[in-house]
């Protein structure tokens, strides 16, 4: 009789979803990847809720949270991430501003990406990739419509008066 038993909680177990971090990132970047920002916030948003900053999914599930973020809440994204960059510097690489950089420039917001680049060439100055960033934010600021992303440049010395 036991089995029978077991049949109905291993059901109820597996009804109330993934509870996993590393599953959990996974359906947010699932989530990320097809457009709905909002599971995919809320998928990252739990997998964080059962994670330690030392933890090796917490970049990953936090990158993807930031991600999601840009598309609802771009200050809001800027904001936390520059906090979560001097926190976890040391988990950081140059990929991960590219990342956020990226994302806000697909969205055309410029001036939270130049934020994003700026904070990643201090933290990689000699970097070669974050020189590449700098160029592509530096391109995007030219052609976009916007003076505040050029006057922005301009305020933190990456471009001149031409």
């Amino acid at each position: 009789m036991r089995p029978a038993f077991l049949a109905p909680v291993l059901l109820l177990a597996l009804a109330c979803g993934p509870s996993d971090p590393r599953t959990l990132t996974d359906a947010g970047a699932s989530a990320l990847a097809s457009g709905d920002s909002t599971k995919a916030l809320a998928s990252f948003e739990e997998a964080l809720a059962g994670l330690k900053p030392t933890d090796a999914e917490y970049v990953r599930a936090s990158m993807g949270r930031f991600q999601a973020l840009v598309r609802s809440e771009p200050e809001r994204a800027r904001d936390e991430f520059l906090a979560f960059a001097k926190v976890q510097a040391a988990s950081l690489a140059e990929s991960h501003y590219g990342i956020l950089v990226g994302e806000f420039l697909r969205r055309g917001r410029t001036v939270e990406a130049i934020d994003v680049m700026d904070a990643g060439v201090k933290a990689f100055p000699n970097s070669e990739a974050m020189l590449a960033i700098r160029k592509r934010v530096e391109e995007q600021a030219r052609s976009s419509k916007d003076p505040a992303s050029m006057q922005k440049l301009k305020g933190l010395g990456y471009v001149g008066d031409k």
